[in-house]
């Protein structure tokens, strides 16, 4: 559990940064996830932060929006980087075999970290690749993705949850292929 928690505290790290450089100006700019401009895909990962508060608090997420929309956009970084400490003092009192309920159902607490991560390092790739900064997660958080992404998620996601990867697109960047593997691509409009 200690390497997935500081991968998963690592991407929010990685995210509040990204988030904290996006100029206003671009909030309105598409994003490679399609149902998102920035400045929703800022909601979506705010949306998804408080679903892993939740989780990690043993509270529902049922209620939590999947884009938050109540957040000024001036506050978005702010709300954000808030959010991932208050994230990484909740996870830190979690034990890789506590029982958690994740968005996507109930599992261990190590499993659940997964998925926010994969979630985190993917849509953090978004908004990279969106308003022109570096997109590679750092500390090869990414690779580690990879080597389980398959698993948390499962196929009854596909469709409503996660799109079909891409395929037939070539890139040596862990966490383009992590993107990729979730149906993000770069240029998707």
């Amino acid at each position: 559990m200690m390497q997935q928690r500081r991968d998963y505290f690592d991407a929010l790290d990685w995210v509040a940064h990204l988030a904290t450089e996006v100029p206003s100006q671009c909030l309105g700019l598409p994003t490679p996830c399609d149902d998102f401009d920035v400045r929703s895909l800022l909601g979506h990962l705010i949306g998804t932060a408080r679903r892993g508060l939740a989780t990690a608090q043993g509270n529902p997420t049922r209620g939590i929006p999947h884009v938050v929309t109540d957040v000024p956009d001036a506050e978005l970084a702010a709300a954000y980087a808030q959010l991932a400490v208050s994230l990484q003092e909740s996870w830190s009192l979690l034990t890789a075999a506590d029982e958690v309920v994740a968005p996507w159902g109930p599992g261990t607490a190590v499993a659940a970290a997964r998925g926010f991560t994969v979630e985190t390092i993917t849509h953090g790739w978004d908004l990279a690749v969106a308003v022109g900064q570096p997109s590679e997660a750092p500390n090869g958080i990414a690779e580690r993705c990879l080597s389980y992404a398959a698993t948390v998620i499962p196929d009854r996601l596909r469709g409503s949850m996660y799109d079909a990867p891409v395929v037939g697109v070539s890139t040596s960047s862990p966490t383009e292929k992590l993107a990729h593997l979730l149906g993000h691509r770069r240029a998707r409009r």
